[in-house]
């Protein structure tokens, strides 16, 4: 797509806070060791340690500010990343509605049917279905481009209702008959804020929106709940990620690297937060496979990091 400048400016200010929310678990490691390590380069931490203040107290100091940090990773992913997503990618799709969306196959007896996009106001993107008999024989398909969540104006009940619909019959005779309907009804148990979660990428979804999509696709019995529940416990325990790694800024600090350089500290820093992002991300795709409780993979790498952090600490003690 090309860009002019004005929409890839725009572009550019929608990635801030998803480029925030990335860095700011890197950002704050960095800067505690930057911070207790140039107290520790004047002696001010040896003169603070004499005075009688323990090396817990300052820790303490150090995570209070961590703590806003970690608040605003929060605040960032609740309200301003996914709004901020889906416009930045409707301005590089030229406003195609759909993009980004991973879409849904839905099986419903003996029909299977895929819906590219669907929002929660009973908007539908472009859909594709298969009706098989008991034996797995193909009996017809159809697809159409768009449809609407609406009274059929027969039975008196909320349907969807296709546009532009091309359907394709297997006859006996083993050939295909097409015929096209400008509008026709589709029975399906299925409802928009259902669709609109199923259909959706959870990245891009607040933690909110997950918890709530979790408990939808639950009840639906669908097997995409595993990615919005990862997603939703990465985002929720998130600010804990970021308290642990500040916890292990300020064990380097008071111990191995408290007679290093500042550039020394820093690059060590960048390295672990890397590594802990990347562990993180490992272990997370890794529980999909494996199964279980998801929560336990995503608090794995943040409480072996706090438990280093802490007991280095007590060595330095």
């Amino acid at each position: 797509a090309e860009y002019r400048i004005g929409a890839a400016l725009y572009f550019v200010l929608l990635q801030i806070p998803t480029n925030l929310y990335a860095i700011l678990p890197i950002g704050a490691l960095i800067g505690a060791v930057v911070g207790l390590g140039s107290l520790a380069s004047s002696s001010e931490l040896v003169v603070m340690r004499a005075s009688g203040v323990s090396v817990w107290r300052i820790v303490g100091w150090v995570l209070r500010p961590a703590l806003i940090f970690g608040l605003l990773a929060f605040a960032l992913s609740q309200w301003l990343i996914p709004p901020a997503s889906q416009s930045s990618e409707l301005v590089r799709s030229g406003m195609k509605k759909d993009v980004g969306l991973h879409g849904y196959w839905h099986k419903e007896g003996e029909d299977f049917a895929y819906i590219s996009y669907a929002n929660d106001k009973g908007q539908l993107g472009a859909v594709k279905a298969f009706q098989f008999d008991a034996d797995q024989q193909l009996l017809s398909s159809w697809q159409s481009p768009s449809g609407l969540y609406q009274d059929d104006g027969q039975q008196g009940g909320l349907v969807w209702i296709l546009d532009n619909v091309s359907n394709a019959y297997i006859l006996p005779t083993g050939q295909s008959q097409a015929v096209h309907a400008k509008h026709q009804p589709w029975h399906v148990n299925l409802k928009p804020k259902l669709l609109s979660a199923a259909t959706a990428n959870p990245e891009d979804l607040s933690p909110s929106q997950l918890f709530k999509y979790v408990r939808l696709l639950s009840v639906d019995q669908t097997n995409v709940t595993d990615d919005y529940k990862l997603s939703f416990w990465q985002k929720t325990l998130a600010p804990l990620g970021l308290l642990s790694l500040v916890v292990l800024a300020c064990a380097f600090v008071f111990g191995s690297l408290r007679n290093r350089s500042m550039g020394f500290r820093v690059v060590i820093a960048l390295l672990v937060g890397l590594g802990f992002r990347y562990i993180q991300d490992f272990i997370g795709y890794a529980s999909l496979v494996a199964g279980g409780w998801i929560v336990l993979y995503v608090l794995l790498p943040i409480v072996v990091a706090f438990l280093l952090g802490l007991l280095a600490l007590r060595r330095a003690r």
